[in-house]
């Protein structure tokens, strides 16, 4: 059984690899906008589930994992920013405020069907200005995406005040949940070393 990434986010990607365990990279492309009214929790969930199901129609035999993430801030979700100005703005807008990140993930194994889960948590990030900004951007930085990184390989983890919930997770992928899963579909043996 081989382990299916479906999705090609370069922070999920980064942090799976991290895992150090062997993968392929399958993207799942569905239409995201037919979950736009629901609530962002049940949306992360709905669009990692749609995902899931769309790889592992082509991937039966296999364990998928798939995720997706979104960001709120004061009741409003933000989509994926479609320029590196519109994310800059963002970026911008969260001086000084606390974000909430939701990622729903769902894994499929031929025994266990799929499984979901949702990590909620949030990132307060410092008072910084558009200097500040300027500075951790003069290079060319997928973190910055939907916001700022809040992993120590982004320059933008060093805005941040503080955050709760999965620290994983707040960057896509909830790892806790995955290696619960993984355990479960018998390809992580617990007390290995």
């Amino acid at each position: 059984m081989e382990i299916i990434l479906a999705s090609e986010s370069y922070l999920k990607n980064c942090i799976f690899s991290a895992a150090k365990l062997a993968y392929q990279k399958v993207p799942a492309d569905i239409d995201e906008s037919i979950f736009d009214d629901q609530p962002v929790g049940e949306r992360v969930l709905s669009l990692a589930r749609a995902k899931c199901e769309k790889a592992a129609a082509s991937h039966p035999d296999d364990f998928v994992i798939s995720a997706d993430t979104l960001i709120a801030l004061d009741r409003v979700v933000f989509a994926k920013p479609k320029t590196p100005k519109e994310a800059f703005q963002r970026a911008l807008g969260f001086s000084g405020k606390t974000i909430e990140v939701y990622t729903g993930t769902a894994t499929y194994s031929p025994a266990n069907g799929i499984q979901t889960y949702l990590a909620h948590g949030k990132v307060a990030y410092t008072e910084f200005t558009e200097s500040d900004l300027h500075r951790l951007t003069a290079e060319d930085n997928p973190q910055i995406r939907n916001g700022l990184g809040v992993f120590i390989d982004s320059p933008g983890f060093t805005l941040v005040e503080h955050w709760e919930g999965s620290y994983t997770g707040l960057m896509g992928l909830p790892m806790e949940f995955v290696y619960q899963q993984l355990r479960g579909a018998g390809l992580l043996i617990s007390g290995s070393r």
